[in-house]
């Protein structure tokens, strides 16, 4: 009995079930073709990445320098960095680019893959000092022989050493007194007016003058020449100011002249012709 059943089941095999063809279509030709235009599409499109640093100051030469990074799948085939249009030197470490800057501006970067994506960034570079010291105007204090003023900069910083100051003389004076904290600074007045002059430590200056309406010292050889000056220039101009009245006096007269003249001329005219007339009348009769 037992050699009939195995012998059935010899005798009818099991059947094996078919794949459905869209499956193997679906395994064997879309699935490879989505992904191998994925890849394509991804390389064709990929778009190098910037990363601009803030810039860095060197303290051994007071250079500034600017890091950028570049992530990219691909190989980089162009790099290009312009402040304010002119075109700027780099050097390259693997994937990083710095850039040497020497003055303010707008920072551009451009990069572009071997597959011809380019990606541009653009930042603002404000790390060089080219505004001078202000000198507050409101915290000036001026009196009988000295002045008194505060100084600031909020860049490169004051710097005091290089304060001086001219007086009405021509004379160069040093400030007898400086607080660095608070930028106070203060000069003796030997004459009625000064000139001072501020640098910051990058070089830019700034100059104030100060002046006294009434001096309390008597008047030096500057200021009487100074004196004799104005007042020649304004006789001058007093001068100047009475040729040209007289000058448009003599022209008034001129007109009126012209006028009276014109006004005879017309009257004689007038007699002229009513004689005229009355020689006609007359002979008709």
């Amino acid at each position: 009995m037992a050699d009939r059943g195995s012998m059935r089941q010899e005798s009818y095999p099991q059947k094996k079930k078919k794949k459905s063809g869209f499956l193997s279509i679906f395994l064997c030709y879309i699935v490879p073709y989505l992904v191998i235009n994925s890849c394509i599409l991804f390389f064709v499109l990929a778009t190098p990445k910037l990363q601009i640093n803030d810039p860095t100051e060197h303290s051994g030469d007071d250079s500034v320098s600017v890091l950028v990074h570049v992530d990219s799948v691909l190989p980089i085939k162009k790099f290009s960095a312009k402040l304010e249009g002119e075109e700027l030197n780099y050097t390259r470490e693997n994937n990083n680019y710095i850039i040497p800057l020497s003055a303010n501006g707008s920072l551009r970067i451009s990069v572009t893959s071997i597959n011809g994506m380019t990606n541009m960034e653009n930042t603002q570079i404000n790390s060089f000092d080219e505004n001078p010291p202000v000198i507050d105007e409101d915290n000036v204090v001026l009196g009988v022989g000295y002045v008194e003023f505060v100084v600031t900069d909020s860049q490169s910083g004051v710097d005091f050493a290089s304060i001086y100051g001219i007086d009405h003389d021509g004379n160069n004076l040093k400030p007898n007194h400086i607080d660095e904290q608070s930028g106070k600074v203060s000069f003796s007045m030997k004459s009625n007016s000064i000139t001072v002059y501020v640098s910051d430590k990058s070089g830019n200056q700034v100059s104030g003058n100060f002046n006294l309406e009434e001096s309390p010292y008597p008047k030096t050889k500057s200021d009487l020449e100074e004196e004799e000056t104005s007042k020649a220039e304004s006789d001058k101009i007093d001068t100047k100011k009475e040729d040209s009245k007289k000058e448009d006096s003599k022209k008034e007269e001129g007109k009126k002249e012209d006028s009276k003249k014109e006004e005879r001329k017309k009257e004689e005219s007038k007699k002229t012709n009513s004689n005229k007339q009355n020689k006609i009348r007359t002979s008709k009769e």
